[in-house]
């Protein structure tokens, strides 16, 4: 990928140039600057991106994937700081009595990057095409309550979903779905995708930094988006990306690492936002695979963790520890529980009772591909040892990780985007999710979630969420440690952004740059 407006720089040149860091910059300053009186924004995630890449935001699986669609499509409904819904390309919404049908009103005058008007017709392709049996979308587990033939147009700015069985929080289920143009193939999405978003694609081809965006002029936000063009590109080591602030060589970062900001923090140049998130941090463990079968080990592991000593080692206590379950106790329907304490003892007799009296012999695998997941590693490896359970620490490299080490290996470091309580449950932890990293099978807990999506009474729907939280950390294979802030910066000529606490629901409508 070559930027035709300020860089020119190949993926190789910036992977080249972080290597040499030490303060240095990944490409001269004199080339990164306004060309013209455009206005270009130049942000970067801090995941690795590699030829899987993608712009459809059905088959997205990384954080710059996430980015992409962000800036290119929209969603029926988005979500707010508070994990509340919001309108977005749909202004109202209305169930029937049980929540078994859905109508959605849609936004009018919306234009696709091509002119072409928003109508029912993208909403019903869009869905649709998730339930592809040819290429099905990893969303189509837990989306599995929508009827793909009972998606129809009621009027070109009407929508009606009829359910297979009610979801009483539809809107919330189907937050991060976006909406595409009607008649594309999954290839042209991929590379050339046709959205509503504030930018349109110039150039996108996997594998290649950076990718660019110009504005959508016809954008249904009148006056918006606030800057001309915007440049978007992956640095996955941690100090490549404070000093690619630092340096003036990127304008905005929504994914700093937690410890190690001295530099930006006296930086007069850069400014840092911090947001509480349910973002976490954590374990994976295959349960139909030795030694992590068994629910004693599986809990042993659990009991060698000394998570407020994690909390310091690995997020400079940015966060809040964990207890092994994924929603966080202040979002809603979050379990109030008191996290699990260091008990080796009680961890040792647990593998003696499982036929391990000698302990376990475990590969670990992690990588740099996120803030904190080596540190991770390396702190409950050297936590885990009193309890028997000895660590050998594979660290892949950090642009392969998500893509051949995530749903491959056996045990490893993860981390999951904050969600609502349905998502948080469903996406990795259903029995056929296809995200299921933990290989986890638990009919109850998939009953006590498609209860929960019927339920009416919000009361009763909070405790069959919390049952089903209760399951994850009792029995899942998943050691769920910590909860991290997110922090993010911008240059100081950057306005309008702020950091939101939802990875994927970053929005770039409002920057503009001031000279």
């Amino acid at each position: 990928m070559t930027n035709q407006t300020r860089t020119g720089v190949s993926r190789r040149t910036l992977l080249a140039g972080a290597a040499v860091l030490g303060g240095s910059a990944l490409f001269p300053i004199e080339q990164v600057k306004a060309a013209g009186g455009i206005k270009t924004l130049r942000i970067a995630s801090g995941e690795a991106d590699g030829v899987k890449g993608t712009l459809d935001p059905a088959y997205g699986t990384n954080d710059p994937d996430a980015a992409r669609a962000g800036l290119v499509f929209e969603g029926l409904v988005k979500l707010d700081e508070a994990f509340a819904v919001q309108p977005s390309l749909a202004t109202a919404w209305k169930p029937n009595d049980d929540g078994s049908v859905w109508t959605f009103n849609l936004r009018p005058g919306v234009k696709f990057h091509d002119g072409s008007p928003f109508t029912a017709t993208d909403v019903i392709f869009s869905f649709r095409r998730l339930f592809d049996p040819k290429t099905p979308s990893p969303s189509a587990a837990w989306l599995a309550p929508i009827d793909p033939e009972n998606i129809k147009a009621v009027d070109d700015l009407t929508v009606e979903f009829k359910l297979r069985e009610p979801v009483v929080e539809f809107p919330e289920l189907i937050y991060s779905h976006k909406v595409v143009k009607a008649g594309q193939t999954n290839e042209q999405v991929r590379t050339a995708g046709i959205g509503t978003g504030a930018f349109k694609v110039e150039r996108f081809v996997p594998g290649e930094e950076p990718s660019t965006y110009v504005r959508h002029d016809q954008y249904w936000q009148p006056g918006k988006p606030g800057v001309d063009r915007v440049e978007l590109r992956s640095i996955p080591e941690e100090a490549a990306r404070i000093a690619a602030l630092v340096s003036g060589q990127v304008d905005l970062f929504w994914d700093l690492p937690l410890r190690g900001l001295t530099r930006l923090e006296q930086d007069k140049n850069i400014v840092l936002q911090t947001a509480k998130t349910s973002f976490w941090l954590g374990l994976a463990a295959w349960t139909d695979t030795k030694p992590f079968d068994d629910p004693r080990v599986r809990l042993a592991l659990k009991l060698a963790a000394n998570r407020d000593q994690l909390l310091k080692a690995v997020l400079g206590g940015h966060g809040s520890v964990a207890n092994d379950q994924p929603v966080a106790p202040w979002i809603k329907f979050g379990l109030p529980d008191e996290p699990r304490k260091q008990d080796i003892e009680q961890a040792k007799k647990l593998l003696a009772e499982a036929g391990y009296p000698d302990g376990i012999d475990v590969e670990l695998y992690t990588s740099a591909s996120g803030s904190g997941l080596v540190e991770l590693a390396t702190a409950y490896k050297a936590q885990a040892e009193a309890a028997g359970i000895r660590i050998s620490i594979n660290q892949a490299p950090a642009e392969d990780y998500w893509s051949n080490i995530w749903l491959k290996k056996p045990f490893i470091v993860t981390a999951w985007s904050g969600k609502g309580a349905d998502a948080a449950l469903a996406r990795p932890f259903l029995s056929d999710a296809e995200w299921n990293e933990t290989h986890w099978h638990n009919d109850a807990f998939d009953k006590l979630i498609l209860e929960a999506r019927r339920t009416i009474d919000e009361k009763k729907r909070g405790e069959l969420y919390q049952k089903a939280q209760e399951l994850v950390r009792d029995d899942g294979g998943a050691l769920i440690l910590l909860f991290a802030d997110a922090i993010g910066a911008t240059r100081a000529n950057v306005r309008g952004w702020k950091l939101h606490p939802q990875k994927l629901s970053q929005s770039y409508v409002d920057v503009t740059i001031v000279d």
